[in-house]
């Protein structure tokens, strides 16, 4: 059976057993008749990104989603996939597992997290899932599921399984989906040859049609090897109290200016880096700074493994099991009510292959897609333009349908 435990912000927090002994932390920001939302994070990030509180600067007034729609009446699930949320929220693994993948998300995390959802509010939730939980959310409702319960079971899509979960949905929200791990432009041929004239080339550019960084990546071999060693890529280690004020707020006045200027600036000069990889160009340091939370988390070996695999078959594929499942292949299974949410400086999840690859594929009467030529990878979830420009659009899908 679940159980709560006390959250400092007074919000409860649910940890619901998985099928294969994890226990996922949810924090609720509950509303008693109002329709569940259920919200997923990507990669290297928790729960929490989706409930960054309130920052406002000169030029601009950010606002959570799970804010916006909880103050209009939706009841509110902030899902920490296992792994994630230390040490506030942690969503354990279970006893003796060291590593996971994407496909643990998908076969038993979020599987559980709608049953608890619905058996607790007798509603049909919305599902949003953004980057990596947007992949564990299409996983889901393809009904992805082991084959056999034997070791090295194979992954399939299981079309009444699919349609089963669906049934359970009032509609999902994919935000900055990579449907296909893979660009317009690729630095490698079709037989997975390096292209060193288009490198040196086009080596400079940082559009949504090219990602040369995550293609190198995925296949450096010493890369992954140092990696599985490792375990895991600890970027959490950056992660500052999670409560109260900065330390050096106890200084005098002029020193602590100067060292607050000093944080915004490095922050804001880690986000332009971040940008290489991601495209953003709209962060504020000031959302994270200025919030009660830090968002980054852990980054598990198997499942940027799983990441990389996807890169180099240029699809959406499994890491658990034999033969590999192509979760990619299985989009005409996802017909419930659908909206797609992607930036055109995407660099992660590129806007034209999602609408090719699962947008024009999905046999959904209703659905829609949001296309903004400004926005990145990242910037859904976390930035001013988000709020102003996005939000909006997103809880009016969400109102006709609830």
């Amino acid at each position: 059976m679940p159980d709560s435990v006390a959250d400092p912000t007074r919000s409860p927090i649910v940890y619901v057993p998985t099928a294969d002994g994890a226990r996922i932390a949810i924090k609720r920001r509950p509303h008693p008749t109002g329709t569940p939302v259920i919200f997923l994070h990507g990669l290297a990030v928790n729960a929490d990104l989706w409930d960054l509180p309130d920052v406002r600067g000169k030029s601009f007034h950010y606002r959570s989603l799970a804010k916006v729609l909880h103050e209009v009446g939706y009841d509110i699930w902030l899902v920490n996939l296992r792994g994630h949320g230390a040490p506030r929220m942690l969503s354990m693994p279970p006893e003796g597992q060291s590593d996971w993948c994407v496909d643990h998300f998908i076969l038993y995390d979020l599987p559980a997290v709608v049953d608890h959802v619905t058996a607790e509010t007798r509603r049909r939730p919305f599902v949003i899932g953004a980057s990596m939980g947007a992949m564990t959310l299409a996983g889901y409702v393809q009904g992805a599921r082991l084959a056999a319960e034997v070791e090295h079971a194979g992954i399939v899509a299981d079309a009444d399984l699919a349609r089963a979960r669906q049934g359970c949905l009032s509609g999902c929200v994919f935000v900055e989906f990579p449907a296909r791990l893979c660009w317009p432009e690729s630095l490698y041929d079709e037989e997975g040859r390096l292209r060193w004239r288009v490198l040196l080339r086009d080596w400079w550019r940082n559009d949504g049609d090219v990602n040369h960084p995550f293609e190198l990546l995925s296949r450096w071999g010493w890369l992954h090897a140092l990696l599985a060693a490792a375990g895991q890529v600890p970027v959490n280690w950056v992660v500052a109290e999670q409560c109260g004020e900065p330390w050096y707020r106890k200084l005098p006045d002029p020193l602590a200016v100067g060292i607050e200027r000093v944080e915004l600036a490095v922050v804001q000069a880690m986000l332009r880096m971040a940008g290489t990889f991601t495209g953003c160009t709209n962060q504020r340091a000031e959302v994270m700074l200025q919030g009660r939370r830090f968002v980054l988390d852990h980054m598990k070996a198997g499942v940027l493994q799983q990441l990389a695999k996807c890169v180099r078959a240029r699809a959406f594929v499994s890491a658990l099991g034999t033969p590999d499942h192509v979760y990619s292949d299985h989009y005409d299974l996802v017909s419930l009510p659908t909206l797609v949410v992607q930036g055109g400086r995407d660099r992660i999840a590129n806007a034209g292959v999602t609408r090719t690859a699962f947008f024009e594929r999905i046999p959904a009467a209703d659905k829609r897609l949001l296309y903004y030529e400004e926005i990145a990878h990242g910037e859904l979830e976390a930035a001013p333009v988000a709020s102003e420009k996005v939000y909006p659009v997103v809880r009016a899908w969400l109102d006709e349908r609830r």
